[in-house]
């Protein structure tokens, strides 16, 4: 009798840790195959011929839906990246992947017209003039439009835009923002005015 006591008893205890680890997996699919990042980047590192250096942080188990990871090219893997934080910048000849949140402080290409060419998933600055409307005050509308990582800030003196993160959202808030801006009547006052 305290036999089964014991087992019934420890049978009990372990039964949360065992539901606990059956939680921290991540569930499968049938027909989901799942890859390391670092061979997937490895992968394309292959076909397309280019150099990668990968951040230490960048670690993660990633879904392939659909997707043949032979097929798997740069375009692709760029977006692959994207949807688990990680972002992808050619600087000389080497493609450094990090995780998206250091973006911000690499160098990445500038441009100032909307008909630049780029991947849409690769991290542009642009920098958009206004015409009418004051580019600091169309700041707090245009920001939530955009994810953690990116960056978006008014040039008070140029009455500028500097937007910097993929340059499909990058391209998106500048259509906006020159809409907005032919929206506004007449031209505005935006000189910071200094106090004495």
């Amino acid at each position: 009798m305290k036999k089964r006591s014991l087992l019934a008893l420890a049978l009990i205890l372990a039964m949360p840790v065992a539901t606990m680890a059956a939680d921290d997996q991540v569930p499968r699919s049938g027909n989901i195959q799942y890859m390391d990042i670092l061979e997937l980047i490895d992968r394309v590192a292959k076909r397309a011929g280019k150099q990668f250096v990968v951040d230490p942080r960048v670690r993660a188990e990633v879904p392939l839906a659909g997707l043949d990871p032979a097929k798997v090219d740069y375009e692709r893997l760029l977006a692959i990246l994207r949807v688990n934080q990680f972002v992808a910048v050619e600087d000389a000849g080497i493609v450094l992947v990090l995780p998206d949140a250091n973006a911000r402080q690499l160098d990445v290409p500038t441009y100032t017209d909307l008909k630049f060419r780029a991947l849409n998933d690769e991290i542009v600055t642009l920098v958009v003039q206004a015409k009418n409307a004051c580019a600091a005050q169309l700041v707090p509308a245009l920001r939530p439009m955009m994810p953690q990582a990116a960056h978006l800030a008014a040039e008070v003196q140029s009455n500028s835009l500097i937007i910097s993160d993929r340059s499909s959202n990058a391209r998106r808030i500048a259509v906006l923002f020159e809409k907005l801006d032919q929206a506004t009547s007449g031209k505005r006052d935006c000189a910071v005015k200094g106090g004495s």
